[in-house]
Formats: C-alpha cells, structure tokens, sequence
C-alpha cells in the first residue's frame, strides 16, 4: 500500500503473512488435515470473490504463469484455461506488449462469467481426481489387508 495513496489494497492484505501463506502459499501443505485445507482453500476462494483487485490479482498471475495456489480464487489449471479463453478471444498476452496486464485485467473484468465457469470445470476435474486417489489407495489398502489375513 506504500506509494500511491489512491492504489486500492486487496482483502487478502489485512491477514497476517502466516494465514496469507496458509491459504493463498504454498504453505497450506503445512496443513495435515484435509478437511481444515478445504475450508483454507473455500475461505480463500470467498475473499478473493469480494476482493476489490481479484482482476488484477488474477491477470498478473496468469501474466507470471505462476504454478501453486490458489490466486485470485481460483487453482492453476482453471488460470490455464482463462488464459486460453482470453487468448482465443483475442486478447494479446505476447512478452513484448507492454500493455498486456493491463489487456487481461480489463477482459477478465469483462467476463466475470468465465471466472465462475472455468472455476467450475477446474474443481469438477479436481473432484473426479481427489475421488479416483481415494478409491485407489482404498482398493491398496484391501489388498494388503486380504494379503495379511490368515487363511
């Protein structure tokens, strides 16, 4: 917030540093349970929807190309598809234009409807994968546990 009196601080920037690394860090694996990382990561994903700068959160993220964490809301794979999106709807992200932040920004404030869609079709992807572990590492533990049975 240094700077620019009028630059608007996200929500996120009142959190201390330990709870901003624990939702938004790659520092949730700190987190054991997998239940208290789904409610960090579900608290996360609120306050960056009522977040004043969750655009430009989201466009430097995407800009960056940065691979952990949930930025702006939403996980890596739904930022892929964004920038896809916006790419096929011709918005230039190419390394020279100067200009292209601030391109992304205003097209992902243009279309807060593909944020929510790509949201959805990432965590949906991520559910079926989450289920597929689980019921693998359930069918090894039935096959250990058949294993050590004594006949």
């Amino acid at each position: 917030m240094s700077g620019d009196p009028n630059r608007v601080a996200g929500v996120c920037s009142g959190l201390p540093l330990g709870i901003q690394d624990l939702m938004w860090g790659t520092d949730n694996e700190r987190v054991r349970n997998k239940s208290d990382r789904r409610i960090l990561k579900s608290t996360a994903r609120i306050l960056c929807d009522m977040c004043p700068i969750q655009a430009e959160c989201l466009a430097q993220s995407i800009i960056g190309r940065e691979q952990h964490s949930r930025i702006g809301g939403i996980d890596v794979k739904a930022r892929r598809l964004l920038r896809h999106r916006a790419e096929a709807d011709g918005v230039d992200l190419d390394p020279s234009n100067p200009a292209r932040t601030r391109n992304l920004t205003s097209w992902i404030r243009d279309h807060p409807e593909l944020v929510r869609e790509v949201r959805e079709q990432s965590s949906t992807r991520e559910g079926r994968r989450r289920r597929s572990e689980d019921q693998y590492a359930y069918r090894q533990r039935k096959t250990v546990e058949s294993a050590q049975r004594p006949e």
